[in-house]
């Protein structure tokens, strides 16, 4: 029993001994971190659109091919700088040019037939004109001799023979005029004919340049000037119509396209000032004026409401191609002399906003008032002084509140 208590009482230590030597340790362990001053100075505020602006420019064309055809040459390569009207490729066209002979004859042939029919169109009104007033005269002439006849066959003076004889010359001569004037019918069937014609000369003249038309459009033109920002195709490809070709901008015509809250309206303005930064070139900002704000305000389900704003840059950089990204921060107000200290530092958790401070070599947690902001700094309203210490570096591993830390040291240089 005694040999047991002691076994215990000889562990009791041990784990007790551990226990000391790890607090020990643990105590000598210093975490570095590093820091900046709260410092008191002048400050931009912006505002920052929703999700990353994208280079744009309203002075951009697609352009499709019209007619199906195999690509026999191109004439630019994409960054060319092209005009207005100039050729950018062709078309195979000899199939195109056989239509446009074809409709050219087939134009030729009904202007023919309508140049005959106008000419024998008089002639026509002339014969039949003529055979009325001659089938006429000899109806007025049969119809005076008859009507004599009948007179003096009322006093039997001549025979029935003579009488019939006279009764059948009219009869044929009432039947030669009917069948003149009819005939006058074919004047009227010529005019429609005419009518046909000219008709059918319209509609080869509309064949014929629809024929042209799509000749025309085996050379694939630019219809703005600009650059030649992509060229999807190569020489030799079939191209079917409303196929891509190629896309020209003008490049001096860009400018950034951003999303802004809704919360955000009332502070912008057409006129104010912006700052922008391209991934290619993170460190430099580029100034920028907005001078468009959208009438309407998005409503896209799941999605925030925003609006749209354009920005155009005061002096553009050579890089700037159209669908680039762009970090928009727009400038509505200015304030001096105030703490600041860097944006990244300011956490937020349970609807209460805090920085870590180093004080006294250990990282305390800190409730903060913030005020007005920018992408880069933070107005501190309430709850930090001049030159105290904010730790920066708030991914450092085993940071938080109590923790034992010193700054960084820097490096010289």
């Amino acid at each position: 029993m005694v040999r047991l208590r002691k076994s215990w009482l000889w562990s009791a230590l041990a784990v007790l001994l551990i226990a000391v030597l790890v607090y020990y340790y643990r105590a000598g362990q210093v975490l570095e971190v590093e820091t900046v001053a709260v410092r008191k100075g002048n400050m931009l505020v912006s505002v920052t659109p929703t999700e990353t602006g994208t280079v744009d420019s309203d002075a951009t064309a697609q352009i499709k091919a019209e007619v199906a055809g195999r690509i026999s040459e191109l004439l630019v390569a994409e960054g060319a700088r092209v005009k207005a009207g100039e050729v950018l490729a062709r078309l195979e066209s000899s199939e195109l040019t056989a239509r446009v002979a074809l409709a050219g004859s087939m134009l030729d042939a009904a202007r023919m037939r309508l140049e005959s029919a106008r000419i024998s169109l008089p002639l026509e009104r002339a014969r039949t004109t003529a055979a009325v007033a001659e089938a006429q005269a000899r109806y007025d002439d049969a119809k005076q001799r008859y009507e004599k006849k009948q007179k003096l066959s009322a006093t039997r003076l001549i025979s029935q023979g003579d009488m019939e004889s006279a009764g059948a010359e009219l009869a044929t001569a009432q039947a030669v005029l009917e069948t003149a004037r009819a005939n006058q019918d074919q004047v009227a069937l010529q005019q429609r004919q005419i009518a046909i014609a000219a008709a059918d000369v319209q509609q080869q003249e509309a064949a014929l340049r629809v024929a042209q038309v799509n000749l025309d459009h085996s050379l694939i033109r630019a219809p703005i000037a600009g650059t030649v920002v992509e060229l999807p195709i190569k020489a030799g490809e079939l191209m079917q119509p409303g196929s891509v070709v190629a896309r020209i901008t003008r490049l001096d015509a860009l400018y950034v396209k951003a999303q802004i809250d809704e919360v955000d309206l009332s502070r912008l303005q057409v006129g104010q000032r912006a700052e922008i930064q391209f991934d290619t070139q993170p460190a430099v900002k580029y100034a920028a004026t907005l001078f468009e704000i959208s009438p309407a305000v998005s409503v896209e389900k799941l999605k925030s409401r925003n609006v749209a704003v354009k920005l155009r840059l005061t002096e553009p950089p050579p890089f700037l191609r159209p669908g680039m990204s762009a970090d928009v921060e727009i400038i509505v107000a200015n304030v001096d002399d105030v703490l600041l200290v860097p944006a990244q530092t300011v956490m937020a958790k349970n609807k209460e906003q805090f920085v870590y401070v180093l004080a006294d070599g250990v990282v305390v947690k800190r409730l903060v008032e913030v005020g007005r902001s920018n992408w880069d700094a933070v107005e501190v309203v309430r709850g930090l002084n001049l030159d105290e210490a904010v730790i920066s570096s708030l991914d450092a591993e085993g940071l938080k509140p109590g923790v034992r830390a010193r700054p960084t040291p820097k490096a010289i240089p």
